[in-house]
């Protein structure tokens, strides 16, 4: 299984809202996702399985020194497979830059 993750990568919106939905067991939800990365993070990693969007990362954060992690999700399949852990010390090496 090659998974692969980028900082800051391309995360369509509904791909976003249905990944949140399934990690986190609720309805797609319809929001715009994507609008809120841009408006309040700091940065995310995105994790895709040949192509397809399976683990995210956000990394909000206050303007200044201190940043945190509201929102690491996992697609249910690809659990116990590194995917939430790798992301976070990407989110870790991206927000030092």
């Amino acid at each position: 299984m090659t998974i692969t993750y980028e900082w800051r990568g391309e995360s369509e919106n509904a791909a976003l809202d249905a990944l949140h939905a399934e990690g986190f067991g609720h309805p797609v939800q319809g929001a715009d996702r994507t609008a809120r990365l841009y408006g309040h993070s700091l940065g995310w990693v995105c994790s895709r399985h040949d192509g397809e969007f399976v683990g995210f990362v956000d990394v909000a954060w206050d303007g200044g020194a201190h940043a945190f992690l509201p929102d690491t999700v996992v697609a249910p399949a690809h659990r116990r497979a590194a995917v939430g852990s790798e992301p976070v010390a990407e989110a870790a090496r991206g927000a030092g830059r």
